[in-house]
């Protein structure tokens, strides 16, 4: 900023700037969102429905970050593991808190074995806990709290990840590990 002249001629120095505050637990998450590829703006959105245009999005989308403003309106309403743990009566007629996790997403060895319910609680199988929250988000999008993803969507992801333990968005060349995974699910979630 140039220095402006007052009338008497004197130069008047910049007022100094607001010292900043330190991340809220939304900001610090919006941040590490921000380190997995997505663009730089995302640090900077601070009201939930302006991250909804950049996170409530296919992982691709979330990646090319477009705010393109005719998009058609997308439902970002998810909620955590947590919630669908404490709330059986709520979950989607399609999957039973009694249904074995595999029965919805490939899967063998130990997972196979979980139940539903059973996978919201910490499995030490579940490194980072993917599956937990892939069934969360899958739940989220049968019951219509998240629709910018499909069903099949989720499954393929899951499927992905199961396979090569990373998941890479369509048209984009990194691959995401569990922990970056679980922070894009997280992200779409109140």
């Amino acid at each position: 900023m140039v220095n402006q002249e007052q009338q008497d001629g004197n130069a008047v120095a910049p007022a100094a700037p607001a010292a900043i505050p330190p991340l809220s637990p939304q900001g610090a998450s919006r941040r590490r969102l921000a380190g997995l590829g997505v663009s730089g703006v995302v640090m900077t959105v601070a009201s939930n429905h302006a991250m909804a245009a950049l996170v409530c999005k296919s992982p691709s989308g979330a990646l090319s970050g477009n705010l393109n403003s005719q998009s058609p309106k997308v439902t970002c309403n998810g909620v955590s593991p947590g919630y669908w743990k404490n709330h059986p009566n709520a979950w989607p007629a399609q999957v039973k808190t009694t249904d074995l996790y595999s029965l919805h997403f490939n899967c063998s060895g130990p997972l196979s074995t979980v139940t539903c319910m059973g996978m919201l609680h910490k499995q030490k199988e579940d490194k980072n806990n993917v599956a937990m929250h892939i069934l969360a988000t899958y739940l989220n999008v049968l019951s219509g709290r998240i629709t910018f993803l499909t069903p099949q969507a989720v499954l393929d992801i899951w499927a992905q990840y199961n396979t090569y333990g990373t998941y890479t968005p369509a048209g984009s060349s990194t691959s995401w590990s569990g922990s970056q995974l679980v922070d894009y699910l997280t992200s779409t979630m109140s």
